[in-house]
């Protein structure tokens, strides 16, 4: 895995941008430890943006750092999720329910994209989280509600961790789940802001049922 970084903005930024999606997207497993020589190496920068960025990733709560320095994925506990998924099971539906009537044809389309990519091949974990993330991202930008997109970007990185964590145990869930995110999406489609405020709740509401079974 190599990938370039292109100084467009800061390294700091950048670095941070490409850690926090590498681990919200299963890149970086939960309890998996982060070398800062071996991704300098992978991202061809030197070591001190990484720092910085981990720096930024740990007031986040995506990663530890113990006290001898070393730096780890969060490892998620799966009875505190619970309580940060009854967040998630309010915010995104409402999420939805805007979506239905703000969203423009082309992130329509954006969204369809992401369902055929889901469905379309057997795909691993990381590519199935990668799709259903920007699936649920699209629709929360299509709300078009600017506060509302910062408070569920504000918990999307620690809840994906929790996510990838009981997605592995449960696999059967996540491939369950393609058919409801279809009733969310054409919901959206035809502009029927209640369905999809109600197939949005019973994605997550069926999802966190799951965590207790």
């Amino acid at each position: 895995m190599k990938q370039q970084i292109v100084k467009k903005e800061t390294l700091k930024k950048q670095v941070y941008e490409y850690l926090r999606e590498e681990i919200i997207t299963g890149g970086f497993a939960p309890g998996e430890r982060l070398v800062e020589e071996k991704i300098a190496k992978q991202i061809q920068v030197s070591r001190s943006p990484i720092r910085e960025a981990i720096c930024m990733l740990e007031k986040e709560g995506l990663v530890t750092v113990n006290k001898g320095g070393g730096v780890a994925v969060f490892s998620p506990d799966i009875e505190n999720f619970q309580y940060l998924y009854e967040c998630r099971v309010v915010l995104e539906p409402l999420a939805a329910y805007y979506a239905a009537q703000r969203i423009t044809k082309n992130q329509i389309e954006d969204l369809r994209r992401q369902l055929i990519g889901i469905d379309a091949q057997p795909l691993g974990l990381k590519e199935i989280l990668e799709m259903n993330t920007k699936f649920h991202e699209g629709i929360v930008e299509a709300s078009r509600n600017p506060f509302l997109i910062r408070m569920i970007e504000q918990i999307r990185g620690i809840n994906s961790l929790y996510r990838i964590a009981i997605l592995k145990q449960n696999m059967l869930r996540m491939k369950s789940a393609i058919q409801e995110h279809i009733q969310i999406f054409e919901a959206i489609e035809r502009g029927d802001a209640d369905k999809a405020r109600e197939c949005m709740e019973k994605i997550h509401e069926q999802f966190l049922l799951s965590t207790r079974a």
